[in-house]
Formats: structure tokens, C-alpha cells, sequence
């Protein structure tokens, strides 16, 4: 008997093998796809850090941007109260109420002078003509206010606005507790605004946190920390609420998927000014707390921090498509158009700072740059002309016999008189490196880097400024405005300061007025005592 040619064992091996393969290629397939959809999942994840970062710096600029534009206040306030012969209650009134109903996140602003203790009675008997009850306080122990303790210095709130909102700070001694008097004496020396540590303030009925910002009034232009001293005399103090800077940035568009807190870092110490929460609920995902340090606040060191909750982060992240491949595309274009808008939205941030910073540095009445600007740009070539071992000029310019003009012509002829004067010493400084700059009142300044021939710059300002043949009868040197000059050129060396530079200049401007003005002077550093030349008289105005 034959043995049958058809193996049953053959069909039983294909269909095994086919299964193996099947198997195996479902296998292979699951493995794709398991490593797509993590590989979706995780650049989803990386999106959502992504937006989250982009929520943060938004967030912490907003914020920034709120404490900057509320504290360039207090410098517009200072500059308009060292332009008064004295201050009374009627007058800071007329200077603060318009802008403190413009700026809820002020709180008030005080007036306060420096007093000594030989003086302490008489002042409280001014004071008490307009206020009867008034005299000189301090904090308590059981948290309200005692009489002031005998002190060889006082600090007393004189004038406070609002005063209905404020009277209970009228007459406190700022001197008398040690986180403002740090701060106090530090804006003193320094010329500067300088903030305290977050406190409770005086006059806030609730428990709410705040600071106080202190600026100095002098004497004069003091460039010394002993000129500060002895030119000072009294300070403006403005009330900031931290809730109220959060509201009017970060809270008008907040939501509840983030806890905010706004954190003092001064010195490696953490305060927590203000939360938009409870810190302690369980919902935020503390784990993605992300904190943003902001430049300097008055001295102080400030973060954001922001922290999402649970939510949020799952809203984010949405479900897997069931057809991954395709969702996957729709994915990536969602992506590209989200990265896009990112970009766009971030330029447009970035723009809004760059604007906000072009303005805090330049004069609002000529369009220059103001003394800051001067101050910063003059420490960055200094160092670079140090650097390379090349000159650097500078040119002081004052119009002669302003005040004189403005009290025959009135103050919008004063004005004009600056912007023209202004615009014809932009015109004759046209190199991209050179900066003009309004350097105080009537006066002018021209840094000219790798400049040796600043005399003749100088020259050419002051022959423009007569060819605009403004009318100045009142001038003791001419029919028309006329300038006076001061240059100074030299080559930084190592012991050097920018000071010297603007010192010498300065000294220059006083020879060429002193000689009979609408002229230029130039000062040669090397031949000059400059504080001799300087204590031999005043400058002639």
C-alpha cells in the first residue's frame, strides 16, 4: 500500500506560521503605534510646559510692567516738588489728588521732613494751627500709636494725601521703626527710591500688605553721598498696596486655574506679599511652580510665582485621537500654529517692554534723552572707551539767562524755547554713537565717543542756536537765546570714574559763563584742580 502524498501536517504549519506573522505584525503595529502615541504624548506634555512658561512670563511682565509705570509716579512727583521755593498742605494737594485718583494702587503720599530734635517743638506748634491735635508718633506695643520717644532725628508725616482716607499717619515719626529708617537713610545717602520690606501699614484697616517707597528732596544737584547728606531735606514717601498692583495686572484677566503669589526675595529671604489663594489647597500642582525674578524694584528684590492646578493641566492635554496618524497630523499643524502665535505674542510683549523702557528714558517735554538715560549711556561708553583706550567727549550746554526768558516770555514760551533748542542739537549730532541728551532744566548734554574735536561740535551748537534767532530781550548777552558751552575730552585710565569727566565739564561751562557766556570753553583734565577751580564761587545764573 502506497503512503499518501498529502501531509496534513502542511496546512496545520502554514496557518501557524500565518498566525505567527500576523501576530507579530499586530505586535509590530501596536509598538508603532504605542511609540507615536507616546512620542504625541510627550511633545503635547513638552506644549503644555510650553504655555505654561509663556502664561508665567506674561503674567510676571504684566506685573513688572504695573510696579514700573506706578513707581515712575513718584519720580514725576519728585521732580515737580524741587522746583518749588516751599511746600504747604494746599500746594501737595494740588500736586498728588489728580494723580491719586488716576493710580488705585497708591495708597497716599507723605510729605515728611528731616527734623532735629532741637526743632521738634516748634514744628508741632506749626503744625497744630492747622491741626490741633498734632504731634509726633510712633508705634505702640499693642500695635497703635504713642507719642514719640526723644530722638536726635525725626522723620514726622507733615502732609499726606488722600488725608481723609490718611489721618491716622498724620504726625508719624517714619524714623521710628527700623525697616523704614533703613530705608530711609538709604535713599538719603543714595538719591535713589528705595522700598521697605513688606508691612502692614498705619493706616490700613484690614490686614493687608504693603510697602512704602521713600525718594529724597535736596538742595541743589548733590552727586555725593556727603553732598546727599548735607543737602538733604525732607522725603516723599508713597503707599503702595501689593493686592491693588496685582489686581490692576495679573488679576484683570486672571482665572482660578493659577495660584499667584508675589514673593520679596531681598537678600536670599522670602516674604510672601500677596497670594490669589490658598496656598495650602490641594488642587494647585506645586510640582510645576515656576518662578520669575524680576529686575530691581526700588531696591528690592521681587519674584512671581505661578503655580496651575490640576485642571488646568488636564484641560491641556485633551484625549488621544483614535486614529492617531490622522489627529496626529491635525496635531502637529495645531502645534506649528500655537508655536507661531507664541512667537507673535511674545514679539508683541517683548515690543511693549522696549517701548515702556524708550519712555521711562527719554524727556517727555523734548523728545531727548533724559538724565537717566545720560547716566547710563555715559557708565557704558566709559568703559568701553577704557576698554579700547580711546577718547571720550563730553559737551555741557546752558542757556544763558533762562529764567530771565521765561519770567518776560512766561513758562509755554520757556517750553518752546527748550524743544527748539533741543531739535537744532539733535540736528548737528548725527553720528549713530553720539547721544543728546536733556541733562536737567535748561541744560544739555552731548556724549561724543571716540571724539577728539568736541570743541568744534561745541562751537557748531552754539552758532546754531544763535542762527534760530530767538528773541531774548531780557539776555544780557545778545538780542537773541544764546548757549554756553563747557567740553571736556580724555582717555579713560584705570582709577578713572565717569564723574571726573562730567566734574571737568562742568567746571568748563562755569569758565565760559563766567566769561561773559555765548561762548564754548574747553578743559584739559591734566591741568586742572577741579575742586579747587570748583569752591572758588557759585556758577552765575
Amino acid at each position: 500500500m502506497r503512503k499518501n502524498e498529502s501531509d496534513p501536517a502542511k496546512p496545520t504549519s502554514v496557518i501557524f506560521k500565518a498566525a505567527v506573522a500576523l501576530i507579530l505584525v499586530v505586535l509590530i503595529g501596536m509598538s508603532l503605534l504605542g511609540v507615536l502615541s507616546y512620542s504625541v504624548y510627550d511633545a503635547k506634555t513638552e506644549l503644555i510646559g510650553r504655555s505654561f512658561n509663556f502664561e508665567v512670563d506674561r503674567k510676571a511682565m504684566e506685573f513688572e510692567r504695573e510696579v514700573r509705570l506706578n513707581l515712575e509716579i513718584m519720580f514725576a512727583l519728585r521732580s515737580g516738588l524741587a522746583l518749588l521755593p516751599e511746600v504747604n498742605r494746599g500746594v501737595f494737594h494740588e500736586l498728588t489728588a489728580d494723580v491719586l485718583r488716576r493710580a488705585p494702587a497708591i495708597h497716599g503720599f507723605a510729605y515728611a521732613p528731616w527734623l532735629e530734635d532741637k526743632d521738634r517743638a516748634d514744628f508741632e506748634r506749626v503744625m497744630q494751627t492747622e491741626f490741633s491735635a498734632f504731634e509726633l508718633t510712633q508705634v505702640s506695643g499693642n500695635g497703635g500709636t504713642d507719642t514719640a520717644s526723644e530722638r536726635s532725628r525725626y522723620v514726622p508725616v507733615q502732609y499726606i494725601e488722600p488725608l481723609k482716607l490718611n489721618r491716622a499717619a498724620l504726625g508719624f515719626d517714619l524714623a521710628s521703626e527700623p525697616n523704614r529708617l533703613a530705608a530711609l537713610r538709604a535713599a538719603r545717602l543714595s538719591g535713589e527710591m528705595v522700598a521697605t520690606a513688606g508691612l502692614t501699614l498705619v493706616q490700613e484697616t484690614e490686614n493687608k500688605r504693603g510697602i512704602l517707597v521713600f525718594t529724597p528732596l535736596y538742595h541743589g544737584n548733590p552727586t555725593t553721598p556727603q553732598e546727599r547728606r548735607a543737602a538733604h531735606y525732607a522725603f516723599i514717601n508713597g503707599v503702595y498696596r501689593i493686592e491693588t498692583l496685582y489686581k490692576q495686572s495679573i488679576g484683570a484677566v486672571a482665572s482660578g486655574n493659577f495660584l499667584v503669589r508675589i514673593i520679596d526675595v531681598t537678600d536670599g529671604i522670602e516674604d510672601v506679599l500677596f497670594a490669589s489663594g490658598n496656598p495650602r489647597d490641594e488642587r494647585w500642582r506645586s510640582d510645576m511652580a515656576r518662578v520669575e525674578i524680576l529686575p530691581d524694584v526700588a531696591g528690592r528684590q521681587w519674584a512671581v510665582e505661578v503655580t496651575p492646578t490640576e485642571e488646568y493641566i488636564s484641560s491641556q492635554r485633551g484625549y488621544l485621537p483614535t486614529l492617531i496618524m490622522v489627529s496626529g497630523s491635525l496635531l502637529l499643524v495645531l502645534m506649528a500654529s500655537y508655536v507661531l502665535f507664541t512667537v507673535q505674542r511674545n514679539n508683541e510683549l517683548r515690543k511693549t517692554k522696549q517701548e515702556l523702557e524708550q519712555v521711562s528714558l527719554t524727556d517727555g517735554l523734548t523728545g531727548l534723552a533724559n538724565r537717566r538715560h545720560f547716566d547710563q549711556y555715559l557708565e557704558q561708553e566709559w568703559t568701553r572707551a577704557q576698554r579700547d583706550g580711546l577718547p571720550l567727549s563730553l559737551i555741557l550746554i546752558d542757556i544763558d539767562y533762562f529764567k530771565p526768558f521765561n519770567d518776560e516770555y512766561g513758562h509755554p514760551a520757556g517750553d518752546e524755547c527748550l524743544k527748539r533748542v533741543s531739535d537744532v542739537l539733535r540736528t548737528v549730532s548725527r553720528r549713530p554713537g553720539d547721544l543728546v541728551a536733556r541733562y536737567g532744566g535748561e541744560e544739555f548734554a552731548l556724549i561724543l565717543p571716540q571724539t577728539d574735536t568736541a570743541q568744534t561740535v561745541a562751537e557748531a551748537c552754539r552758532l546754531a542756536v544763535e542762527a534760530l534767532s530767538i528773541p531774548h530781550a531780557a539776555s544780557g548777552t545778545a538780542p537773541v537765546v544764546t548757549v554756553s558751552a563747557g567740553v571736556c575730552t580724555l582717555v579713560p585710565q584705570p582709577g578713572m570714574s565717569p564723574g571726573l569727566l562730567t566734574q571737568s565739564t562742568d567746571v568748563a561751562l562755569y569758565e565760559a559763563k563766567a566769561k561773559g557766556r555765548n561762548r564754548t570753553h574747553m578743559m584739559k583734565v591734566a591741568s586742572v584742580d577741579i575742586e579747587k577751580t570748583r569752591t572758588q564761587g557759585d556758577n552765575p545764573t
